[in-house]
């Protein structure tokens, strides 16, 4: 099968390193300012998408919804189970942490280009379990995040809730921050809102 390699992350020099170490297996890749532009193509297109922001996971559903044989291989921000599986639902045929090594890298396209997947063993245990063929609820808040949420909806300010925690305030927010992240909103207004919404409060 002929495919078209793109890779899409935000940093120049990842995106760099990606194409040079694709080229050292002897795949050509580009790096496209309009990924989809470039989706629309004859041939089949195969995308590293680095999955990180709420606007990325946006990204891979749109990518998925234009086009339902792209190939998308997740480049992810961790290596969660909850992040695999949320890559998946998402659309994405393989998916391997941002920080793996070269040759995993060459190790996940080659597999995909050949029509298989590489996956850690967790992440196809938790696929193949009874509790998880449904779509997982990926941005689900942890218990310990829930209780953040549910002291905010209490009017906590983040420094009382920092203190509880052990955390400085700082390293709150930015927990905070990864929260909102996940699940797709922008501030504390809307986290407690969809938090209310799920039934998580």
């Amino acid at each position: 099968m002929f495919v078209r390699i793109a890779v899409f992350d935000p940093l120049p020099v990842y995106r760099y390193g990606m194409v040079a170490t694709l080229r050292d297996a002897g795949l050509g890749s580009e790096t496209p300012d309009d990924l989809f532009r470039w989706v629309d193509h004859e041939h089949r297109p195969l995308v590293l998408l680095t999955l990180h922001t709420a606007e990325d996971w946006t990204r891979l559903t749109r990518l998925h919804g234009t086009r339902k044989d792209v190939l998308v291989v997740a480049v992810l921000s961790d290596g969660a189970t909850g992040t695999y599986l949320r890559a998946f639902t998402g659309g994405a045929v393989a998916a391997l942490p941002r920080d793996s090594q070269p040759a995993a890298v060459r190790a996940t396209v080659e597999a995909v280009i050949d029509g298989r997947t590489v996956l850690p063993i967790e992440v196809l245990q938790a696929l193949t379990t009874s509790d998880m063929r449904t779509e997982p609820d990926a941005g689900a808040p942890t218990p310990r995040e829930l209780e953040w949420l549910s002291q905010m909806a209490t009017g906590m300010t983040v420094a009382d809730i920092a203190e509880q925690a052990g955390y400085s305030e700082r390293m709150m927010f930015r927990l905070l921050r990864e929260l909102y992240g996940r699940m797709h909103v922008k501030d504390r207004t809307e986290a407690l809102l969809l938090a209310r919404d799920r039934g998580w409060l």
